[in-house]
């Protein structure tokens, strides 16, 4: 109720004659696990009201710096841990955006093709260092004990394309989807956790990385906007969207993209955001050395 009315006042004083085009700009592919979610939740929201039009508009690449370098003050992005390392290398200044809307955990598959028991090294492949595939496969060397030399490739593909060839890439972590593909073209695939707070309803057996007792980064998908975007245009956006998502519900959106709603959890995007983000720059830190050893490949 106390939404509806900041919404209402909102809209009282900012009267405005047509709708207005909100842009969200999405550094994945079409195909992205996380895009059917996202489009729901777009379409919801342009059926409930008149006052913006949402458009997702897809800008892969550059490890989400695309994506977010496109902002303006009609715009909105989606960003994930890698938005974390590019504020700790320097290509993106974090006091540019604000958070608006968190569309949730992305749960995702940690896949193997050899057992975690008594292994001295893995290989393990992702796109850029220092992001969640990374600082998980390094969380779970700790654990178990083995050293982990990281690859960086242009794309996730590229990861995945060297798994399943039996190229030297033993490790990845990639949508639940690129696992039963991987499973098809290599027997010996396994997938032995889950990514995110809670098990993949495909693979309700698999415990996350939490129950296993492995300290690893949330996959989150937030939306941001520029400091440029006024604050009632702000909390009006993450007002009409967490009511859109509210209506779809939170069963449905996990079955759709395996995206787990934070509001879910009772807790504001800000605290989700300031949560996440100080997740991975703590991981970080802690594996500051085996970060700057990785390699990358020339593939």
């Amino acid at each position: 109720m106390k939404n509806f009315f900041i919404l209402l006042l909102f809209l009282i004083s900012n009267v405005v004659c047509a709708t207005e085009t909100i842009k969200i700009y999405s550094p994945y592919s079409p195909g992205h696990s996380a895009t059917p979610a996202l489009l729901k939740i777009v379409d919801e929201a342009n059926n409930i009201q008149t006052i913006y039009k949402f458009v997702v508009e897809f800008k892969p690449g550059g490890n989400q710096i695309i994506a977010v370098k496109s902002l303006d003050e009609n715009s909105l992005a989606i960003i994930a841990p890698a938005y974390v390392e590019n504020v700790a290398s320097g290509k993106l200044n974090e006091f540019d955006y604000v958070p608006v809307y968190a569309l949730g955990d992305a749960c995702w598959a940690v896949v193997t093709n050899k057992s975690l028991k008594n292994q001295k090294e893995f290989v393990v492949g992702g796109v850029g260092i220092g992001n969640a595939s990374h600082l998980t496969a390094l969380a779970l060397g700790a654990k178990h004990k083995f050293e982990v030399r990281y690859i960086v490739f242009r794309s996730n593909n590229d990861a995945l394309v060297n798994m399943a060839g039996n190229n030297g890439v033993e490790f990845v972590i990639d949508k639940y989807e690129a696992y039963t593909s991987l499973k098809t073209k290599n027997p010996n695939m396994q997938m032995i956790a889950a990514s995110c707070p809670v098990r993949l309803p495909q693979e309700p057996n698999i415990k996350t990385l939490k129950e296993m007792g492995i300290n690893a980064p949330y996959i989150f998908n937030i939306l941001i906007a520029t400091r440029q975007m006024s604050e009632g245009r702000k909390t009006a956006i993450g007002i009409i969207l967490n009511n859109a998502t509210d209506r779809i519900g939170e069963k449905e959106i996990f079955k759709l993209s395996a995206i787990r709603p934070p509001q879910f959890d009772n807790i504001s995007v800000n605290e989700f955001y300031k949560k996440s983000t100080n997740q991975v720059k703590n991981l970080q830190e802690k594996y500051r050395i085996q970060l700057e050893n990785s390699t990358r490949s020339t593939n």
